[in-house]
């Protein structure tokens, strides 16, 4: 059985473009189509802004730390040490903290009943202080302890043991 094709064609015809831009002629006032703004200069326009800021923090700070010195060599899988090849760490036993301000008063709750509120001329403030201690690292086939107590201050300013 024989199929019927049809081929549509799409025809532009010539006259459907548009047609070339025309020159414009010059404005007869040159003034004319500018917006023109008026008001009363008398008023005057003024914001005020004002920002505060106030910040603490509760965060520990470290004043000063007790630590051991170590040369630890690499260890192959069967367990023999390589000595040419070492890293030199040190390793904290004890750090001293200083926290934020906490108050100390003589006017406390207790079996008495609640705070009065009236003792506040002994209220002072102290910093808060904390000691932590860390275990020591022990001497093994691939650990070699070099030096021990060496306290640092928080500037990093070695001085005597402790």
């Amino acid at each position: 059985m024989a199929g019927f094709e049809i081929v549509v064609r799409p025809v532009v015809f010539p006259d459907i473009r548009p047609a070339p831009a025309q020159p414009v002629p010059p404005a007869d006032e040159p003034d004319k189509g500018f917006a023109t703004i008026r008001g009363n200069g008398a008023k005057q326009f003024s914001q005020s802004s004002n920002y505060s800021a106030s910040a603490s923090s509760s965060q520990r700070t470290e004043t000063k730390r007790r630590e051991d010195e170590a040369r630890v060599y690499q260890m192959h899988d069967d367990g023999r040490v390589n000595k040419k090849n070492f890293v030199d760490i040190r390793s904290p036993t004890k750090i001293w903290m200083k926290g934020p301000p906490t108050g100390n008063t003589k006017n406390k709750p207790g079996p008495e009943g609640p705070m009065t509120g009236d003792d506040l001329s002994d209220y002072t403030y102290s910093p808060g202080t904390g000691v932590y201690y860390y275990t020591r690292m022990k001497e093994k086939d691939n650990i070699e302890i070099r030096r021990r107590d060496i306290v640092t201050d928080s500037s990093g300013q070695e001085s005597g043991g402790q």
